[in-house]
């Protein structure tokens, strides 16, 4: 029996405030991938994630979750779901009443009861040393950037190491600094194996870190496909979304990257560079080594 997706978006249609804001959108998330979904502003590209992620429920269709749908969850299963994933929003939606340090410990009190006082504060360092944030933890959501408040919810869905993520616009706000550290950050994730819904307009951040890409023009799925198809994309709709995308380096041949550390050991053996004629040593002659100049 073939293993399902990771997530699955079956039939997806969603109203926002009387507006479609999803039209019957289908797609897959097979485990360790990082999907981009792009489109510009009111595509629908945020409902997609939420939806995906369960915060927003779908007016048709379903999202299933390893072949199980997350409207026919029991409590379990939806705790389970909860657990395994991390979703950081577009605008941080912090607990404004609540230190930075209480934000981040959110997740593992929620879902790790069991876990102490220093199990707790290892994870919570641990997540925000990843997003690089270095400052004081017991301070309040409203003494921050909204750059700062968007790294405390980046960090607050790292907490528990989950397998899957759900990222709403996660380089909005962020100072050039702190958005050149979130490609790095989710390159990481991906060594790691985790699986990742992304919606973002930013090519760049794309490029860098992007398996497949989702483009969303008024709500409905224009196209879907792998980084490489995307690049190569030629409908004048869908270029608008993907046309910064550039088609990336082929990487470094594995065998070139020995031949080159060959050569590296062999300058760097002091007995062949004393050996080289230009140092004034022998070359060896066809039949052998030591013989001298008359053969014998």
């Amino acid at each position: 029996m073939a293993t399902p997706p990771l997530i699955e978006l079956r039939g997806i249609s969603a109203l926002r405030q009387g507006f479609l804001a999803l039209r019957d959108v289908s797609l897959e998330l097979e485990a360790g991938e990082t999907l981009f979904a792009m489109g510009v502003a009111g595509s629908g590209k945020s409902v997609l994630v939420k939806t995906a992620a369960g915060v927003l429920i779908p007016d048709e269709g379903e999202v299933l979750y390893k072949g199980r749908s997350l409207a026919r969850m029991s409590e379990r299963e939806e705790i389970a779901f909860r657990k395994a994933t991390g979703f950081v929003f577009q605008d941080a939606a912090l607990w404004s009443n609540q230190t930075l340090f209480e934000n981040l410990s959110l997740p593992a009190r929620v879902h790790e009861p069991r876990w102490g006082k220093a199990e707790i504060e290892r994870a919570v360092r641990r997540a925000a040393e990843l997003v690089g944030y270095g400052q004081d933890l017991g301070a309040r959501p409203a003494e921050l950037s909204s750059g700062e408040r968007k790294l405390i919810g980046l960090a607050r869905a790292l907490v528990l190491d989950p397998e899957l993520l759900f990222m709403d616009d996660p380089t909005a706000d962020l100072d050039e600094s702190s958005a050149g550290r979130v490609p790095a950050l989710v390159d990481e994730l991906k060594s790691r194996g985790r699986s990742m819904i992304i919606a973002s307009a930013a090519s760049e951040f794309a490029q860098a870190c992007a398996d497949s890409i989702a483009v969303l023009i008024g709500g409905s799925l224009a196209a879907r496909g792998t980084y490489a198809e995307a690049t190569s994309w030629t409908e004048p709709s869908v270029r608008e979304v993907t046309g910064r995308l550039k088609p990336r380096a082929a990487p470094e041949p594995a065998w070139l990257k020995g031949l080159e550390g060959a050569w590296v050991s062999a300058l760097a053996d002091e007995d062949t560079i004393t050996d080289s004629p230009r140092n004034g040593g022998e070359v060896p002659s066809p039949e052998g080594e030591g013989k001298g100049k008359d053969g014998r």
